[in-house]
């Protein structure tokens, strides 16, 4: 694919040129469609997460992580003197052996059990973005709607009711996860270097002003975004996309007022860390809420729901993961040290208090014979420049 961008580089440049050149568009119509069909590649991506420990959300303090990096491991060695008193060279060798001892709890959370240390936001006085997933405004004690569980809304700055965003519940105390944390600006970095991306589409487009019906288009592309020397992403670059199906979903939309509001369908995209670990990051009933705005940017809300246990995978244990570029499993020594070492020294907080609290705080696809949820609210804030797309003869229009 990247041999195929290269040779279409100079036509797709001349390309761009002239769209930039029409822009902004005369009213009541847009460049953007063409054929009914209009796409917009994502060129900003984090968690729709506020500073709850500025916002006081957090009354027990924030997050703590392991005090030794040894604690992770179930059957951490014992020392004959203080550990304060031991060296690099000490600890070394253990390390060194405990890297291939799965019993840890960055691979195994389950081993543990939900930890004081692990904080998570109180109430729903910190102000949270998102959309209403569930249809109602869940309080403390109300009942849950059909298929979820139990949970307390958030509000929204400008007032909107019923947020569901119970990932930002568990993670909004780990100050990794802030506005500016490593762990939130994570996403964003994978796909600036060019390991993922996202493309959305629509479809049957008459006005995108206002149209009752667009088809929705979710595609994972099949090469790097497009970049400045500012590592900003470039408008109207062309884009083939990943032909693999899995990565791909429609459903159907709404134009009103240049907002954008899909129904729900499940997709699934990629999660690289540290450009070794390769996983799937899927969003269960999956909807776009986003203004169409001045030049033709796409900016708004993705959100839906995450299986807990992929969740886990993404941004704790890495337990599935595939050496990237790779069809097979990661070796257990990178696995172990890349979320050891995430959990240690960057994340701030204990793998198993992370995977217990993403339980305990579970609110959607609810199991009937167990009656414990199984996923957990998930809003995305997302900004996406206009596109142009490779159609490959025969795939999903």
């Amino acid at each position: 694919m990247r041999a195929l961008s290269s040779l279409c580089a100079v036509a797709c440049l001349g390309v761009a040129l002239g769209a930039l050149a029409q822009w902004p568009p005369a009213r009541g119509q847009s460049n953007l469609v063409q054929d009914g069909t209009a796409a917009f590649v994502v060129s900003e991506i984090e968690y729709a997460i506020g500073d709850a420990a500025e916002a006081g959300a957090c009354p027990g303090g924030t997050t703590e992580g392991y005090a030794n990096i040894l604690d992770a491991w179930v059957n951490r060695p014992s020392f004959d003197r203080p550990e304060n008193e031991l060296t690099e060279a000490d600890l070394a060798p253990h390390f060194r052996r405990l890297l291939s001892d799965p019993q840890n709890y960055c691979q195994h959370p389950e081993l543990g059990v939900a930890d004081a240390r692990f904080r998570t936001v109180s109430g729903s006085n910190a102000a949270a973005m998102g959309i209403d997933l569930d249809g109602q405004v869940s309080r403390a004690g109300s009942a849950a709607a059909a298929g979820t569980c139990a949970h307390e809304d958030f509000s929204g700055a400008n007032g909107q009711r019923g947020i569901d965003n119970q990932f930002y519940r568990v993670v909004g105390c780990t100050t990794s996860f802030s506005s500016s944390g490593q762990s939130n600006d994570l996403m964003q970095e994978q796909m600036l270097t060019g390991q993922w991306g996202i493309l959305i589409s629509l479809s049957d487009v008459d006005d995108l002003r206002n149209d009752n019906d667009v088809g929705v288009h979710f595609r994972v592309l099949a090469e790097p975004l497009s970049l400045s020397p500012s590592r900003e992403v470039l408008p109207f670059s062309t884009y083939a996309v990943d032909a693999d199906p899995r990565f791909q979903a429609a459903t159907r939309g709404r134009i009103r007022n240049g907002v954008l509001t899909t129904d729900p369908v499940d997709v699934r995209f990629y999660s690289v860390f540290d450009a070794d670990l390769r996983l799937e990051r899927p969003l269960r009933e999956a909807r776009i809420d986003a203004r169409l705005g001045e030049g033709g940017v796409l900016d708004g809300i993705l959100a839906g729901y995450t299986p807990v246990e992929d969740m886990w995978n993404v941004h704790f244990g890495f337990r599935d993961a595939l050496r990237n570029g790779a069809s097979e499993a990661a070796p257990l020594t990178l696995r172990n040290s890349k979320s050891v070492g995430q959990a240690y020294t960057i994340g701030g907080y204990t793998c198993e208090g992370a995977y217990h609290a993403l339980l305990a705080n579970a609110d959607g696809h609810r199991d009937a014979q167990t009656g414990r949820c199984t996923s957990i609210s998930t809003q995305y804030r997302f900004r996406a420049v206009p596109a142009f797309m490779i159609q490959e003869e025969g795939g999903p229009s």
